[in-house]
């Protein structure tokens, strides 16, 4: 049975750990291939600029997502939209387990990172749940679980596929979890109606108008933008470099390069307190549309 909360009462820790676990998760799907790109290369004997071509993919294909799925959260039922997505996401992770070639396993892919975009839609829901004098300390959170999900999807996964010795396992492990995360979410969300009476074409311009209008809204994008580049830039071709020589890493250890960057993990969670604290004006912003709606 969902929860259900009054804004006097805000968000308490349980809510916001499941929040966070769960954003985590959802968002370890577009990771999970970044370190089993070489595995992926030799399976289908293709080179490492065509194996590539899934991160770039993936990559385009969560950006769509965020443009034209995420502000759907403020027109519809969260908790209804959280539970389709990830729907479709273990069923596009259960059809890469068996993809037959790379250009299946490339569209596939692209459609999943469409879909895989719960865990800014959980940040925004979680800000909005959250009482004014917690919101930062409650964002924070569920941004330390969306960062510890981008670690533990390359170290998990790299793992997953040294153990079970195929790249196959991992994806197929990931559609199960997505199919227990959301009979998870469908029993524990907060049932909370859409917030917005727009139209879904009246709500896509007023992002626009939004970030037309808003000058800061547009430099934090920009950061976003330069940031998430330079890190799918890295990833995109860092699993070869490391399998290749003088390194000769295998999966797993691939997977475990991945985990130096937990410090930012923590900071996520540092940063929270210090806007609770008063410090909104210098905080990092967010440029995913609902986030910035919620005043997240």
């Amino acid at each position: 049975m969902a929860i259900r909360m009054r804004a006097e009462a805000g968000v308490s820790s349980g809510v916001v750990g499941l929040f966070a676990v769960a954003a985590g998760l959802a968002v370890a799907n577009i990771y999970y291939a970044q370190p089993l790109l070489t595995a992926i290369a030799a399976e289908f004997g293709v080179g490492s600029g065509s194996a590539s071509l899934l991160v770039t993919v993936t990559t385009a294909g969560y950006a769509l997502g965020l443009v034209l799925v995420v502000p759907l959260a403020d027109i519809v039922n969260r908790r209804r939209l959280v539970v389709a997505l990830l729907s479709v996401v273990a069923v596009m992770q259960a059809a890469s387990a068996v993809a037959p070639d790379l250009p299946t396993l490339t569209a596939v892919s692209g459609v999943l990172a469409v879909s895989a975009v719960v865990a800014p839609i959980l940040v925004a829901f979680a800000a909005t749940l959250a009482r004014p004098d917690q919101r930062g300390q409650v964002t924070g959170t569920v941004m330390s679980g969306v960062l510890v999900g981008v670690l533990v999807a390359r170290t998990g996964g790299g793992l997953v596929a040294g153990w079970a010795g195929t790249w196959r396992a991992v994806h197929a492990v990931a559609a199960v979890l997505m199919v227990v995360l959301a009979v998870v979410l469908h029993r524990a969300l907060p049932d909370v109606e859409a917030g917005s009476r727009l139209g879904y074409r009246a709500l896509l311009r007023s992002v626009v108008a939004i970030v037309r209008e808003e000058p800061v809204l547009r430099l934090r994008c920009l950061y976003g933008f330069l940031c998430f580049a330079g890190f799918s830039a890295l990833w995109a071709s860092v699993a070869f470099v490391l399998a290749g020589p003088p390194h000769g890493f295998d999966e797993p250890l691939i997977g475990v390069f991945g985990l130096l960057g937990v410090v930012g993990a923590v900071a996520a969670r540092v940063a929270g307190r210090f806007v609770d604290r008063g410090g909104r004006r210098r905080r990092p912003g967010c440029c995913w549309p609902s986030c910035s709606r919620a005043g997240a």
